[in-house]
């Protein structure tokens, strides 16, 4: 049997600071009203590169073989089952500006998304870059949904890196950027022009943006406050807390404290627009919360683990539902618990992904969905491509290739679901 060891650095600083046994969080102070504009999150708050879906397909940029810090936008398309490159070019490598699925740099994290039938490409950006060095700067660049028309619409000229996080508004997109100093959130009309700064939040916390509700941006603030007794009985102790941003004032107000004590704590994650407080340890448990972070009902992962209860990976959330990455010893696989955030149900998806270098068969990583289906990453295999060291040599490293599966939301939770594998052209 294998040992696990995939749990991210985020899960094991949080079990480090506290006993992670409950999911009650205290206000901290009153709540804030309401935002005026109507918000929608652009995209999840995920660590694993991932693209946008529409109702008929999938974008997502994979990097280029010849030069792996160029890419390539690729489109699975929902009906036909197949994953092929943003291009009308016939037999064409997709590897310069001729060609709409190519990208001259992916520098740094990168996302797509969608906001009002057009489609974005957002890249972080190397720290310290500017316009003189383009090709690392932090960007942002608008495009038609086939590709075409392509341009950029903001730049970083300050050096900084811009966060993975996007944000619609009425007709602007809301950015979050990180300076030395500080974290700012800009706002920038959809179609380009000049960025403004709403708010500078302080740059010795770590935001999460989990989500948006009632027209404000929810954080999961990361801090550290040295009066504050440890796990260990030391001064000086991690802080999490729950916090909204209203962008119409600029304003952060702190909600509720994560991890009040050494015997409570909560991760926030926000399922469509049902807050969520998930307890990673002791009784690993969801709570349903209200929009102040109170909770109002509770419900236990124990009869979906079915065993021990190991987890994996990071939860994640696609719609409005949240998954568990976790592992079976018993079966010497992985598998994901499902909590539904509209029905309040809980299940369990057993569909496991191949991995061609032979490691663990770990859960069945889903990435978007439609009405009907969920898209899955199914099958990791590697493929090998250069990378320019900068003096005129390169190096070969080997990117993740992922292979897709299409899977009916009904046949998710089967014994014997129904897979319809994606083929690469």
């Amino acid at each position: 049997m294998k040992k696990i060891k995939r749990l991210l650095a985020f899960t094991a600083c949080t079990a480090a600071c506290c006993l992670l046994s409950g999911c009650l969080a205290a206000p901290v102070q009153a709540p804030p009203a309401a935002g005026t504009e109507h918000l929608t999150m652009l995209i999840p708050d995920r660590a694993f590169p991932l693209g946008v879906s529409t109702q008929d397909g999938y974008y997502y940029v994979e990097p280029g073989t010849t030069n792996s810090l160029t890419g390539m936008i690729r489109y699975v398309d929902y009906a036909s089952a197949v994953d092929l490159p943003l291009s009308t070019q016939v037999n064409s490598s997709h590897t310069d500006d001729s060609d709409t699925a190519y990208l001259d740099s992916i520098i740094g994290d990168y996302r797509m998304f969608l906001f009002h039938d057009h489609l974005y490409f957002i890249r972080s950006g190397s720290s310290g870059s500017g316009e003189s060095d383009a090709l690392s700067a932090a960007a942002v660049y608008r495009m038609n949904l086939d590709g075409s028309d392509r341009m950029q619409i903001y730049q970083s000229t300050g050096g900084g890196t811009l966060m993975m996080y996007a944000v619609g508004g009425e007709s602007c997109l809301y950015l979050l950027e990180q300076t030395p100093d500080a974290v700012e959130v800009l706002q920038l009309p959809e179609a380009g022009g000049d960025a403004k700064s709403l708010a500078s939040l302080p740059g010795n916390n770590y935001y999460k943006l989990i989500g948006c509700r009632d027209g404000l941006f929810y954080f999961h603030v990361i801090g550290y406050d040295p009066d504050k007794i440890n796990s260990a009985g030391d001064m000086g102790s991690t802080t999490h807390t729950l916090a909204t941003l209203d962008p119409s004032t600029g304003t952060l107000n702190n909600l509720a404290d994560l991890c009040p004590d050494d015997n409570q704590y909560a991760e926030p994650y926000m399922a469509g627009t049902t807050l969520l407080y998930y307890s990673p340890n002791g009784e690993h448990t969801v709570a349903f919360c209200d929009g102040l972070g109170q909770v109002e009902s509770t419900l236990s992962l124990a009869d979906a683990a079915g065993g021990a209860f190991q987890q994996t990976d990071n939860p994640y959330v696609v719609g409005d539902v949240l998954f568990i990455p976790c592992w079976d010893a018993s079966q010497g696989h992985g598998y994901q618990i499902l909590v539904d955030a509209k029905t309040n149900c809980i299940s369990r998806s057993d569909i496991c992904l191949t991995q061609q270098d032979g490691k663990d068969s770990l859960g069945a990583t889903v990435l978007a969905e439609n009405e009907t289906c969920y898209l899955a990453m199914t099958e990791i295999r590697y493929e090998n491509a250069e990378v320019p060291l900068g003096d005129g040599t390169t190096t070969t490293l080997q990117n993740q290739i992922y292979g897709y599966s299409l899977i009916p939301k009904d046949q998710f939770t089967a014994q014997s679901p129904a897979l319809q594998t994606v083929n690469r052209m």
